[in-house]
C-alpha cells in the first residue's frame, strides 16, 4: 500500500519547490561581475485561504454496507483527499494520498464493484479507494510521461476502467482484476485532451479537445481507432459526447445529432435524456450548498419525504496556493488564491490577514489588478471576466450595481488569460490576454467605467498573444509587450514574442520591435522613474535577460543577464528609492538605472512563486500557499 490514511488531524505540508541558495548576477552591458548583498530579513505573514477544488460527491457504501457520501476534494498546498462522509450524522473520515504531485482530482468514478477511482493530475496516477478494505491505494502511473492530468475515466461490463488524459490525448485501460494497465497511446495526432466513455457495444468513444474537437472511436478487440461525425474547429462551434439514458453514446453538435454504433456515426432527430443524478439508497439527494462561494463546507442531504438536513464538514485543508499580489488604492496588500479564486487582504498596519471570498464568477484565479478612482478591476480566469471592487464599502460579491465586488462580465469574447490589467490611458482599463483553450490570438482589450463600453483589437499580434502593458505618459502611448503562446491545448505558430507601441488616441501600432535573441514572451513590463520601460524577457534555449528600451530612440538599449532562477511573470516593482526590484524563482534583486548593475537582495531556500508590491519598507511575495515579506529598505 503506498498511500496512507489520515484521520482529520492531517501536518501541515511544507511545499516541494527547492531552489539554488547561491544567487550569482552580472550585467553585460556595464560589464560587472558577480555580487551580494547583506543579509535581507524574510518574514511568514500566514496561509490566507483555505480551500479546496475539484469538488465530487459520490453516494456509496462503507465496510459495514453502510450508505455513505465519498467527496474528492484537492488542494494546491498538500495532495488530494477523500472524505466518508456519514449521511445521517454527518461526520467524515479524511483519507490523504501520499503520491507526489497528486494535488487535483480531475476525474472520478464509482465503479460498479463500490471502489471509488480518482485521477490524479498532475501526477499521473490513477488511485482508488476500497471501502472494504478501508484504505486509498496508489494503483501506479497511468502512462508515464505521457498522461499527466486525466480527464475522465468510464468503466466497462468487465469491471475495466478507461482512461483519457491530457499532455497527449492519451487512452489508458486499467484492468481491475488483473491490477494491469495497457497503454494504448495518443487518439489524436495533434490535440492533447482525450476525454472518453463506454459505448453500449463495449467500444470506447473519445472525445477529443480543444482544437479541433471531435470523436475517435477505439476497438478494445483490433486496437482499432477511427475518427467519426463532424470536425469542428474551435470557435466554429460546438461538439459533445454524451452517454444516454439507453446506454448508446451521442455526439451534440451545431452539424446535427449522432448515434455512435461500432465505427460509425448515424445521424438523429434527437438525443435521448443522460441517466438521472445517482442519489442515496433511500432516494435522498445531496449538494454542497455553499459551491457557489467555493467553500465547500456545507452539505445538505434533503431526504424523500421532504426533511432536509443540513451539516457543516469539520476536515483539515492544508491551503490554497497563492496566485496574484496587488497593492490596492488603501495601502493593504490585496490577491487572488489559485483553485479556488478568493480575494484576500493583508493589511500591514494592524498584520490583519483575511479571506474576502468570492470576488468574481470565475473560479480559477485573477491573473492580474490595477487600482482606478479608488477602485480594483480585477481580470480574472477563466473567461477574462473584469469585477471591480471598492475597499470603501462593505463586502458582498455579486453582479448588480450595488453590489460589491461586482462582475462585469467578460471583456471580449476570444480573451482567457488576463495577463495583464493596465488602468488610466483614456479613463480605461487595458488589459492583455492569452486566448480561450484551443484557439490563437489573444487581444488587446480595454473596458470604460464611465460608459461601460468595451473594446477587443483582435490578432493584433496575430496568432500570438498581448502579455504585458505598461503606459509611457509621456509618449501618449501603451507598451505592450507579447508570447508567442496560444491558447492552452495549442502550439505556438509564431517564432518570435514582440514589444510593440500603441497609439491609443489613433487606435494602432506605431512601432514593433524585438532583441537580437529568441524570444518567447515579454513576461514583465514597467517605465522606471527615468520614463524608459524595463521589461523581462524568456526564450527556449537562451537565458533569461532584463532589458531597457529608449522611447525617443525607439531602440533596445540595453540587456542585463538577471540572477539565477527565470524571472517571475510580472516580476518587476518601482520601488521609492529610484531602483528596479525583481524577482525569480532563487532571489530579490536590485537593479540600479543609472549604473544598470545587478545586485542580489536576497535568496530563500523556498523560492519565491509570485511577485508582489513594494508597501514601506517591505517587499511582498508568495512562496505556495503562504504571503511572505522581505524588508528591502531601511
Amino acid at each position: 500500500m503506498k498511500v496512507s490514511e489520515k484521520f482529520i488531524k492531517m501536518a501541515l505540508p511544507q511545499v516541494a519547490l527547492f531552489f539554488d541558495l547561491v544567487c550569482l548576477t552580472y550585467c553585460t552591458a556595464a560589464g560587472g561581475g558577480p555580487e551580494w548583498t547583506g543579509t535581507t530579513k524574510i518574514r511568514d505573514i500566514g496561509i490566507p485561504v483555505r480551500s479546496v477544488n475539484w469538488v465530487r460527491l459520490h453516494p456509496g457504501r462503507t465496510a459495514q454496507d453502510l450508505p455513505c457520501l465519498y467527496a474528492t476534494m484537492g488542494q494546491t498546498a498538500n495532495s488530494l483527499f477523500v472524505l466518508q462522509i456519514d449521511p445521517e450524522t454527518g461526520e467524515c473520515r479524511q483519507f490523504l494520498a501520499d503520491v507526489p504531485g497528486s494535488n487535483f482530482p480531475t476525474a472520478t468514478l464509482l465503479s460498479h464493484s463500490g471502489k471509488l477511482y480518482i485521477g490524479a493530475a498532475y501526477s499521473g496516477h490513477l488511485l482508488c479507494f476500497d471501502p472494504v478494505r478501508d484504505v486509498l491505494d496508489d494503483l501506479g502511473a497511468i502512462h508515464p510521461g505521457k498522461a499527466t492530468f486525466p480527464c475522465r475515466l468510464d468503466e466497462d461490463e468487465k469491471g475495466c476502467i478507461w482512461i483519457g488524459s491530457y499532455g497527449t490525448a492519451d487512452l489508458t485501460c486499467y484492468d481491475s482484476h488483473k491490477g494491469k494497465f495497457t497503454r494504448y497511446g495518443r487518439m489524436d495526432e495533434i490535440d492533447m485532451y482525450n476525454y472518453p466513455l463506454v459505448n453500449k457495444d463495449g467500444k470506447v468513444a473519445c472525445l477529443i479537445r480543444m482544437t479541433q474537437p471531435r470523436v475517435v472511436v477505439f476497438d478494445p478487440e483490433t486496437a482499432k481507432k477511427e475518427g467519426v461525425g463532424p470536425v469542428i474547429p474551435k470557435g466554429k462551434g460546438n461538439l459533445d459526447l454524451a452517454k444516454g439514458e439507453d446506454g448508446w453514446l451521442y455526439i451534440t453538435s451545431t452539424e446535427g445529432n449522432f448515434r455512435i454504433e461500432g465505427m460509425q456515426a448515424i445521424a438523429v432527430e434527437a438525443v435521448p435524456k443522460s441517466k438521472p443524478e445517482p442519489t442515496l439508497s433511500d432516494g435522498s439527494t445531496f449538494a454542497f450548498t455553499d459551491s457557489a462561494e467555493q467553500l465547500y463546507r456545507r452539505l445538505t442531504i434533503s431526504r424523500p419525504d421532504g426533511k432536509v438536513h443540513t451539516y457543516e464538514l469539520r476536515y483539515e485543508a492544508s491551503g490554497s496556493d497563492i496566485f496574484y499580489l496587488h497593492a490596492g488604492p488603501d495601502g493593504c496588500v490585496y490577491g487572488s488564491s489559485y483553485l479556488p479564486l478568493h480575494l484576500f487582504r493583508f493589511n500591514p498596519e494592524n498584520g490583519e490577514l483575511v479571506d474576502l471570498g468570492r470576488c468574481s464568477a470565475s473560479t480559477g484565479e485573477a491573473y492580474s489588478m490595477a487600482n482606478y478612482q479608488g477602485r480594483i478591476y480585477i481580470s480574472a480566469y477563466p473567461g477574462a471576466r473584469i469585477s471591480v471592487y471598492d475597499p470603501g464599502r462593505p463586502y458582498d460579491f455579486g453582479d448588480e450595481i450595488r453590489d460589491n465586488p461586482r462582475d462585469l462580465g467578460r471583456i471580449d469574447e476570444i480573451s482567457y488569460r488576463p495577463r495583464s490589467t493596465l488602468a488610466g490611458p483614456l479613463g480605461r482599463i487595458w488589459v492583455a490576454s492569452l486566448p480561450d483553450y484551443g484557439m490563437w490570438g489573444g487581444p488587446l482589450s480595454y473596458y470604460d467605467p464611465e460608459t461601460g463600453r468595451k473594446k477587443a483589437y483582435y490578432r493584433i499580434f496575430g496568432d500570438g498573444s498581448c502579455y504585458t502593458l505598461a503606459h509611457l505618459e509621456d509618449q501618449k502611448l501603451i507598451a505592450v509587450g507579447t508570447s508567442i503562446a496560444g491558447g492552452s491545448g495549442t502550439q505556438p505558430k509564431v517564432d518570435e514574442a514582440i514589444l510593440f507601441l500603441w497609439d491609443y488616441h489613433a487606435e494602432k501600432k506605431v512601432w514593433t520591435g524585438t532583441l537580437d535573441r529568441k524570444v518567447a514572451a515579454f513576461n514583465a513590463l514597467l517605465v522606471g522613474s527615468d520614463g524608459r520601460p524595463y521589461g523581462t524577457v524568456r526564450g527556449k534555449g537562451s537565458k533569461p535577460e532584463l532589458f531597457v528600451f529608449d522611447p525617443r530612440s525607439l531602440e533596445f538599449v540595453a540587456r542585463i543577464a538577471v540572477p539565477e532562477g527565470d524571472p517571475l511573470d510580472l516580476g518587476l516593482q518601482n520601488g521609492p528609492d529610484g531602483k528596479i526590484y525583481g524577482f525569480t524563482r532563487s532571489c530579490i534583486y536590485r537593479l540600479d538605472p543609472d549604473s544598470l548593475t545587478v545586485k542580489v537582495i536576497t535568496s530563500d531556500d523556498r523560492g519565491f512563486n509570485v511577485a508582489g508590491p513594494i508597501l514601506g519598507e517591505n517587499i511582498y511575495f508568495a512562496t505556495g500557499h503562504r504571503l511572505r515579506a522581505a524588508r528591502i529598505l531601511e
